[in-house]
């Protein structure tokens, strides 16, 4: 979800996103609002056809465990190349910074209506490299955290916008989308994923009317994804380490 739809909602981000040490906090309301991303750098460069900058070594990796407001790579175009940027996009008219704790996710339906991302939308899309994502499942109190990933092994190159703001700098966003049959045993929202042949036309230069690109927009084919449980630490974004990518220890998962 791009924005929430409750005061609830918003209330339980919050108290997902705390970041005390230790802190142990319950499964976020949108999709994709934690993920990993874990390969080489220069095996993602290669990847996303990058040409070699001195960004790539300042890259924030690996992160197992990336969360809203943190700092995470970007492929953005012209020529392409990786950015790092701020989770959690901030237009850049805003007055408050703290916008960009509910624009973590831009609902594809609506990207050329909502003010917070239609000037991105129109002119700064991004792809958002990613090697699995984090969703949860299970009754409410015994939710399991499950590692959802690309059956090929390849990266993720997630749909994303981004903006520029005087105070923190480039921020950005995760599109999503109607979920496939696979993501829809999980939530009632995917992110929106784009294959190769496709990259082109979502990082092309500006665009006056860029509304036929949310045909790029659409759910991932059924046999895209496949998952495994991983350790219930990933749910504090105090953790931070590769046991958190780790197929669950079955004791782990009662």
């Amino acid at each position: 979800m791009a924005l929430y739809q409750t005061k609830s909602e918003h209330r339980q981000y919050l108290q997902w996103h705390d970041e005390s040490p230790g802190a142990f906090v319950e499964r976020p309301m949108t999709v994709c609002a934690r993920y990993n991303v874990h390969s080489d750098q220069r095996d993602l460069a290669e990847f996303f056809e990058t040409i070699p900058t001195e960004t790539l070594v300042t890259l924030p990796l690996p992160n197992f465990n990336v969360a809203p407001t943190q700092q995470a790579p970007v492929v953005v175009d012209g020529p392409r190349r990786f950015e790092v940027m701020r989770w959690g996009l901030v237009p850049f008219w805003a007055k408050d910074p703290r916008i960009g704790r509910r624009t973590i996710n831009a609902r594809a339906e609506t990207l050329a209506e909502k003010p917070a991302f239609r000037a991105a939308f129109r002119a700064r899309r991004c792809l958002v490299p990613a090697d699995g994502f984090y969703e949860w499942t299970g009754p409410r109190q015994i939710r399991r955290p499950l590692n959802i990933h690309r059956a090929d092994g390849h990266p993720l190159a997630l749909a994303g916008l981004w903006e520029s703001h005087a105070e923190l700098g480039p921020t950005f966003t995760i599109i999503t989308t109607a979920p496939n049959a696979y993501m829809a045993a999980f939530h009632h929202r995917m992110p929106a994923i784009l294959e190769k042949n496709e990259w082109d036309a979502w990082l092309a230069a500006d665009d006056e009317d860029p509304a036929w690109r949310t045909a790029l927009l659409r759910p991932a084919a059924d046999h895209l994804l496949t998952s495994y449980p991983v350790n219930p630490a990933v749910n504090s974004v105090a953790n931070n380490r590769p046991e958190l990518i780790e197929p669950a220890a079955p004791e782990r998962l009662l």
